[in-house]
C-alpha cells in the first residue's frame, strides 16, 4: 500500500509544482508548502494503515482523492484550495 501513497504523492508533487510559484507569507502558498502537507497525510495514512486503522480499499480511495484535488488545483497554482481539499481528505478519513 505504501507504493499506492508514493505515487499519489509524486504525481500531485508534479501536478502542484506546475503551478504559480509566487509566494506570499502565510501557510500554504506555494508549492512547496502544499507537498508538505501532502507528504504529512501520506505518512499519517501509511501508520493508519501499519495500526489497522484504515485498510487498503479506503487508503486507495483517500490516494485518489489526493491525485484528483492535485489536478483540480495544482494546474491553476491555487495552493491554499488545495490545501483545504487536503485538511478534508484528513478529516474525512479521520486522520488526526
Amino acid at each position: 500500500m505504501g507504493i499506492l501513497l508514493r505515487l499519489a504523492f509524486v504525481c500531485t508533487l508534479a501536478v502542484v509544482a506546475t503551478g504559480c510559484e509566487r509566494s506570499v507569507a502565510g501557510a500554504c502558498t506555494n508549492a512547496q508548502d502544499a507537498a508538505f502537507k501532502v507528504a504529512v497525510l501520506a505518512d499519517d495514512l501509511n501508520a493508519a494503515s501499519a495500526t489497522g486503522q484504515l485498510d487498503a480499499v479506503r487508503i486507495g480511495d483517500v490516494g485518489a482523492r489526493i491525485m484528483e484535488a492535485g489536478t483540480r488545483f495544482g494546474s491553476t497554482g491555487n495552493h491554499q484550495s488545495y490545501c483545504t481539499a487536503i485538511e478534508k481528505i484528513r478529516s474525512d478519513a479521520f486522520i488526526r
